[in-house]
């Protein structure tokens, strides 16, 4: 079953924003900008069962490979 996080977990975990912490000018922030990946949901679809445990929803699996390569 393909996942998408529905609502925010913060009350789980202690606050931390990214956004804090990442300079204007890193690497990544420019990644973001240029990459456009809302197409990926819908192609990967057909993949995904309709039934069991929710995934990591794949555009943030394919954001954290790119991060681990960079």
């Amino acid at each position: 079953m393909m996942g998408r996080l529905k609502s925010d977990q913060g009350q789980l975990f202690y606050e931390f924003h990214l956004s804090d912490v990442v300079p204007e000018d890193h690497l990544v922030r420019k990644i973001d900008t240029a990459l456009d990946l809302s197409w990926l949901r819908s192609e990967l679809a057909p993949h995904y069962s309709s039934m069991g445990r929710p995934s990591i929803d794949p555009e943030l699996m394919i954001r954290m490979l790119i991060v681990g390569y960079v």
